[in-house]
């Protein structure tokens, strides 16, 4: 067992001492594994193992002229991509790969002469020696076909070649913990001893093992790993612009993931991304997505993204940010249910889960248990209505239950409140209408009368109702209003350039039937997607109420992405408040 150092030892010299006596990173690790995490510190690996031949190109040096100059030096798309990994992994990302038709096939020449060759006993011997084979998966790699003709007439036990695979029972939960102690996050771990991640996994141990952590954001911040990229559909004017530190994976997220904007927009046939920026930290990576954000809403497209982004917003591309306890619980007293502060902060809750802090939350509150709506519950539900549309608005669940079993017929209690279409002829209207005093009295206790007399325009033969005054010191009287609104030509424009008369206005919303000259705006699809646009609406109204009443759209994405309590200028009206209502 190697010595351990006290803290502090490994300095920059006594680290660039050690590595000298390895040839690869790898080996650096493996056996000087403070040392080599000491180097990771100080950021000294490249300069450390660094070949003397490789060349080191600087952001952007990759153009697609290059990349393809890059590809004509080799014969087969291995040896390019082992030879220049950069320049193949940017061809791939770009498609130009496939335009690359001179590369030949070098399959044949891994998998060995073709399978039409009939292969001895003797023929194979002579590979495993030509190979120097010491594993069955080594003879696998030097000819595929020679390997499969061994196994299938069981030579594989004669030639004495070692057979990797482990028997039943080997990865115990032991054995598998002294494996993973051996690396300080998953991510090696499951790269290196994949099996034996595999078992960890199905005996539950992968979140017991407390030392594996993923790299922080303090860590992760001067690193160039990060990539921006787009899906574009340039016939429907459509985006979506991401950033991420493993784009590939990423990529394929949006493509399989069903509550993605990507996926639930172009549905099976997702189109491949285009690669924007490659190789930024973190910082530049959030500010160059912003910038690619707004390039292509001044072109005219409508974005898919919905999250915020820019310096210090925004997601930092599956980077964990949340390191510590303290800062997760501050975090989370930002919100009042579980389900708010998993929608406005994914990555803190999903720390906090891991980690099972969320019951030491006691000011998240958790939304009640759904009821079992059996036949006695949803009766004895119904029985405190009168009618049908106070039992759907009131408890919707039971109502849908009992009117799927047929047993609304049952409720003999529940009456039908709605009046059958034409009922409302001109005598009865007018009969109705002369039991109130004003306008106000009449849509609020027989709104299907009051909704004919207004389309049939009886309501101006009902000269006994008076519209309520808007109050004694209120200059906006119900005429004041309706004349104010005569300058404008849409509600939201009466909203933004008369916010006073026009939240006098929706008091009433009768009101409106009378101002035939407004005619509403249909923004484009996915208009109220982008927060700027709903926090701009909002801006316009005084009252939650008012906001709703006069941008419905806005304010439900408003309340649907969690933006409306950050309209802290918005007021909630008071209860049971009469004064200036008319």
């Amino acid at each position: 067992m190697a010595n351990k150092h006290p803290n502090g030892y490994w300095t920059k010299e006594r680290v660039a001492n050690e590595a000298k006596k390895y040839n690869s990173r790898n080996q650096f690790r493996q056996n000087a594994y403070g040392a080599f995490k000491a180097a990771e510190k100080y950021g000294l690996l490249d300069s450390l193992f660094m070949p003397s031949n490789k060349v080191v190109h600087i952001a952007g040096y990759w153009t697609d002229e290059r990349v393809i100059e890059e590809g004509k030096k080799y014969q087969t798309k291995g040896d390019f991509k082992s030879h220049s990994a950069s320049a193949y992994k940017i061809a791939c990302q770009k498609g130009l790969i496939s335009s690359m038709t001179w590369f030949v096939n070098g399959r044949n020449k891994k998998r060995g002469t073709n399978k039409v060759h009939k292969y001895t006993k003797q023929d194979v011997i002579a590979i495993i020696e030509q190979f120097n084979c010491v594993t069955t998966q080594d003879l696998k790699k030097a000819n595929e076909y020679a390997y499969k003709k061994a196994r299938e007439n069981n030579w594989l036990k004669d030639f004495g070649l070692i057979e990797k695979k482990h028997e039943d029972g080997f990865w115990t939960e032991e054995r598998v913990w002294d494996v993973a102690k051996q690396y300080t996050n998953k991510v090696d771990f499951n790269k290196h001893e994949s099996v034996a991640y595999k078992w960890a996994s199905r005996y539950g141990l992968l979140n017991k093992m407390s030392w594996m952590k993923s790299p922080t954001y303090e860590e992760r911040r001067n690193r160039h790993d990060s990539e921006i990229y787009a899906f574009v559909d340039k016939e429907k004017m459509v985006v979506y612009v991401g950033l991420s530190i493993d784009a590939n994976k990423r990529k394929k997220d949006h493509k399989k993931d069903s509550k993605s904007a990507v996926k639930r927009f172009y549905g099976r046939n997702v189109p491949e991304a285009i690669t924007l920026k490659t190789q930024l930290t973190i910082d530049e990576s959030t500010y160059w997505e912003d910038y690619y954000k707004n390039k292509f809403r001044s072109e005219g497209y409508t974005l898919l993204n919905v999250a915020p982004t820019g310096l210090g917003t925004g997601s930092i591309g599956g980077i964990p940010k949340w390191s510590s306890k303290e800062d997760v619980f501050e975090e989370s007293r930002k919100y009042h249910s579980r389900s708010e502060f998993k929608r406005m902060s994914g990555g803190a809750y999903n720390h906090a889960n891991a980690n099972g802090w969320l019951d030491e939350m006691f000011w998240l509150t958790t939304p009640p248990k759904p009821i079992k709506w059996t036949r006695e519950k949803v009766f004895e539900e119904s029985h405190k209505y009168q009618y049908k549309g106070e039992f759907c608005n009131g408890s919707p669940q039971a109502y849908r239950v009992a009117k799927e079993n047929g047993w609304l017929e049952e409720m003999s209690w529940i009456k039908q409140k709605r009046q059958p279409s034409n009922y409302w002829t001109k005598a009865k209207v007018l009969e109705e209408g002369r039991k109130y005093t004003n306008q106000k009295e009449f849509n609020e206790n027989a709104n299907g009368a009051y909704q004919a007399a207004i389309r049939q325009g009886w309501i101006k033969e009902m000269t006994w109702l008076k519209p309520l005054p808007l109050g004694i010191i209120s200059v906006w009287t119900r005429e004041n209003v309706i004349e104010e609104s005569k300058k404008y030509t849409s509600r939201s424009e009466f909203a933004e350039k008369s916010p006073t008369a026009y939240n006098h206005a929706i008091r009433d919303k009768s009101i409106f039937l009378e101002m035939t000259w407004l005619v509403e705006k249909k923004k484009p699809d996915g208009w109220w997607d982008d927060k700027s646009h709903v926090m701009e609406e909002g801006r316009k109204y005084t009252y939650r109420t008012a906001f709703a009443n006069g941008s419905y759209s806005a304010w439900k994405a408003a309340k649907r992405n969690g933006w409306i309590d950050e309209m802290t200028w918005l007021k909630k009206p008071r209860k049971n408040s009469k004064k200036n209502k008319f």
